[in-house]
């Protein structure tokens, strides 16, 4: 298990350009290689570089689990065929024609649940299939994108500080982990989602994140 904190493009953004599950770790084409060798340390998974309509904000775009990824309609054919060509034949690949397609933003998923935003409640059922676990639509913390206010793995979530313990607990048996807490990011930021990606093992943390936010995050998340 490793842990670091960096930047990506200048930014603290570490989640909105990376992707990352327990099977690989999506990156854009153009992030410095020297970077990039840095974060393979960290994660045992394959990296794999990708665009989606040209955009380097995988993270925003999609999201995934062990079973499947979700991805708008606007992914290019080429790019399309370079994520197939990345996974095996088995691991579903979703294009969901949705208006709202930051699915980074609007999904909140693991390997064992699924939580939506009500933005997507005409494709809850192709979500499911997709990504293969229980998906409910659910809004907490008076937002309405949960994916983005929220960051987990098989372990743990952490969700926005105004998130109450009724939403944490009805979280926790979504997702199906043992714990769920409250954090920031990057030093107070509530969109945790954007700041960092995790597995089960690994995680890339941006660099403004302060001691205490990383202790919440890491032991939750149990990294």
């Amino acid at each position: 298990m490793a842990i670091i904190k960096a930047q990506i493009f200048g930014r603290n953004l570490i989640g909105a350009f990376l992707a990352a599950n327990n099977s690989y770790v999506l990156y854009p084409p153009t992030m410095i290689k020297p970077l990039l060798k840095k974060f393979k340390i960290i994660f045992e998974e394959p990296f794999y570089p990708l665009t989606i309509n040209n955009s380097n904000l995988l993270g925003i775009y999609s999201a995934s689990n062990k079973y499947g990824i979700i991805v708008p309609h606007i992914i290019r054919e080429d790019e399309l065929n370079n994520l197939r060509s990345f996974v095996n034949k088995s691991y579903n690949i979703g294009v969901l024609k949705s208006v709202d397609n930051a699915f980074g933003n609007l999904i909140l998923c693991n390997d064992k649940g699924a939580i939506i935003s009500s933005f997507l409640k005409n494709y809850r059922t192709e979500i499911e299939e997709i990504l293969n676990v229980e998906t409910v639509i659910y809004e907490f913390a008076n937002f309405f994108l949960p994916g983005s206010i929220s960051i987990a793995n098989n372990n743990g979530c952490l969700v926005h500080p105004l998130s109450t313990d009724e939403e944490i607990e009805f979280i926790s048996s979504i997702l199906k982990v043992d714990e769920v807490d409250v954090s920031t990011i990057n030093r107070g930021v509530p969109y945790l989602s954007s700041g960092a990606i995790v597995n089960d093992k690994s995680g890339i943390f941006g660099m403004n994140s302060t001691g205490p936010e990383l202790m919440r995050l890491t032991s939750v998340l149990k990294l």
